[in-house]
């Protein structure tokens, strides 16, 4: 049976909107600061149902030499999101760009106003297709976030967490993955009671791309409702779109034409052009079943004239799989070679696109590192030099004092020692590869932080993450790009971890890092970041890439509420929970005890932790859906 594939709605919809200033326009008697307000407001409300509107409006305002940096950011944000939902893909980055540095150029801003301003440009940069920049902006909407109340933090989380499942679904193809993002972005929503139908929305593509229908249709009823309340036209035509599109794949066909006749007709008059395009794809899979070929065929090329040249590979995907279906229902097979080819030729383009962001950052990260070593360089050879015209001085007042200088060369040679001394320590505590603590100075970190109770409602948390495929890197690119590859993660955890973290390497391709105070949604938050950050394509030789791949676990200490279970249990409930990842790979999953089951002992939970999964004594979380833990054998900490 054949399912359409759902394209997304534009992650522009998703993003927490920047509500202008309400007010009300009399002719003659309004101040221009109330008129303008008032304006800026009015585009925010247009650039989703008319964004050539929108779009006209935005340049128009942007054009007053007065404007508040508030209202400029406004404004950028409602034509960056019109210009996407246009077509206009390189006026869409050009707002986001400019929303970035307006940003930067004013710190003096509102934190949660930053927030917002960089929500709102991370979805102008995924609404038009650049999408390692638009994962680079939710990660700094994400730190920003951290240092706001936890209700207006919950907001941000919800909204980065479902743009992170677009991007799972739409350039991984990991419905899957996505699918718990989605959930977890509902489940942060409901508990600060945030109403986004666009969530809602995005759920669903990903359930009917699942195959999971009668799901989707619940969900469908639940968004609808919303979208309505929330006079969200755009995503409520979308919605029932989207019930039209099960219907055809249950054979309703009457109904789900019925449906999309109405749709079509308020996706052209609001201008939805993507939208549009969904709906025309799916009418012409309908007229297709219903037995008129050359109407599906003349109907997905109509589509096709919306979505063609513009940054929608989804909507565009969606629509030449209807096109070569008409062809193939008519038998014209060189017609569906000609638009099969047009759908490898979009899927390569969109793998390069993001391949070569990728390298770039490589290449970028390449480049300081050379940068740092060169300056690091430079300061070693300035205390060398320091140090021998600190010599020469010694050396001239020799003469002067004898018993000074052999008192202070007594000194000297104390402090020197002190210092090898101190040397021996350290290198005895780091590994060498790495220069990350190894593992038995890791072990002394971790029982000081045990010593340090955890603030109330929050627990110490143990990651250990693995490489995937680690042999085959040594193997194919040789030793030394295995090496580089260690390197390389070791310098990203160093970059990701805060002041007070425990970062280690844990043995060979495995690390641990280990962060004090954290609640169970932000452990999952953390896990997440370090999975999308430390994974990515990696030039290992001369025109031979590795698109690499990470798998992470963790644990609290102490594991249970209230518990007095240390590091050593923790770590092998974590060690539980990588296996966990590792039987999928590129993945995340946690444990996290609530309370120790009547009459058990924590040494039994050790041992049997599926029993407390089982009984809800214990969380078991991850970055897709999982049940239950794999069967495998304890390793000792």
């Amino acid at each position: 049976m054949p399912t359409p594939f759902a394209a997304r709605l534009l992650p522009c919809l998703l993003g927490l909107v920047l509500l202008g200033l309400p007010s009300s326009r009399a002719q003659g008697t309004v101040p221009a600061g109330t008129e303008r307000a008032s304006q800026v407001a009015r585009c925010l409300k247009l650039r989703r149902d008319t964004p050539p509107v929108a779009a006209a409006l935005a340049e128009s305002l942007l054009r007053e030499a007065d404007l508040t940096v508030e209202d400029e950011l406004k404004t950028l944000s409602c034509l960056g999101i019109a210009a996407g939902l246009s077509g206009d893909r390189k006026r869409a980055v050009e707002a986001g760009a400019r929303m970035e540095r307006l940003v930067l150029a004013h710190p003096e801003l509102a934190l949660a106003f930053r927030a917002r301003a960089y929500s709102q440009a991370g979805s102008v940069f995924h609404g038009a297709g650049q999408i390692h920049r638009a994962e680079a902006t939710y990660l700094r909407v994400q730190d920003l976030a951290r240092q706001l109340p936890a209700d207006e933090a919950a907001l941000f989380r919800a909204t980065t967490l479902s743009n992170i499942g677009l991007i799972h679904a739409d350039y991984l193809d990991s419905p899957e993955v996505a699918d718990g993002f989605h959930r977890k972005a509902l489940a942060i929503a409901a508990s600060v009671g945030l109403e986004d139908p666009a969530i809602l929305h995005n759920h669903v593509l990903n359930l009917v791309r699942l195959g999971r229908t009668a799901e989707a249709l619940a969900v469908i009823d639940q968004g609808e409702a919303m979208a309505h309340r929330r006079q969200a036209l755009a995503v409520e035509e979308r919605l029932r779109a989207e019930r039209a599109g099960i219907w055809i794949t249950q054979g309703r066909l009457g109904p789900a034409q019925q449906v999309l006749t109405s749709v079509i007709r308020a996706q052209q008059t609001s201008a939805d052009t993507p939208g549009l395009a969904g709906s025309l794809a799916k009418l012409s899979t309908l007229q297709r079943i219903a037995g008129d070929p050359t109407a599906a065929l003349a109907t997905a090329r109509l589509a096709w004239s919306h979505v063609d040249g513009t940054p929608q590979p989804q909507k565009q995907r969606e629509v030449l799989r209807a096109w070569m279906a008409a062809h193939a229902a008519l038998g014209q097979a060189d017609g569906v070679m000609a638009v099969g080819a047009r759908l490898h030729a979009l899927e390569m383009e969109t793998l390069k696109a993001q391949r070569l962001a990728s390298l770039a950052e490589l290449q970028a990260r390449s480049e300081s590192a050379a940068a740092q070593r060169e300056l690091q360089a430079m300061r070693h050879k300035a205390q060398i030099q320091s140090l021998n015209e600190e010599r020469t001085r010694l050396l001239r007042k020799a003469g002067v004092a004898a018993m000074i200088l052999l008192v202070m060369a007594g000194v000297g040679f104390g402090l020197l020692q002190r210092r090898k001394n101190q040397q021996l320590r350290t290198v005895s505590a780091t590994d060498p590869l790495t220069g990350l603590r190894n593992r038995r100075a890791a072990g002394t970190a971790l029982q000081a932080m045990s010593t340090q109770r955890a603030t109330p409602g929050m627990r110490h948390v143990l990651f250990l993450i693995d490489i995937d495929h680690f042999k085959q890197v040594n193997d194919g690119f040789g030793h030394h790009a295995g090496d580089d590859v260690l390197v390389d993660i070791a310098d990203a955890l160093g970059t990701l971890c805060r002041p007070g973290d425990v970062i280690a390497r844990w043995g060979g391709e495995e690390f641990l890092m280990a962060c004090p105070d954290l609640t169970a949604a932000q452990a999952c938050t953390v896990a997440a970041r370090l999975h999308e950050r430390l994974g990515g394509a990696r030039e290992l030789a001369p025109g031979r890439a590795w698109d690499l791949t990470v798998s992470l676990g963790f644990a609290p200490f102490p594991f249970f509420e209230e518990g007095r279970e240390g590091w050593e249990y923790a770590i092998r409930l974590a060690d539980r929970a990588l296996y966990a990842a590792k039987d999928r790979r590129n993945a995340w999953a946690g444990l996290w005890g609530r309370t120790l089951p009547e009459g058990a002992s924590a040494a039994s939970v050790l041992e049997e932790p599926e029993n407390a999964v089982r009984s809800g004594n214990v969380d078991l979380m991850a970055s897709y859906a999982i049940e239950r833990l794999p069967k495998a054998a304890l390793r000792a900490a």
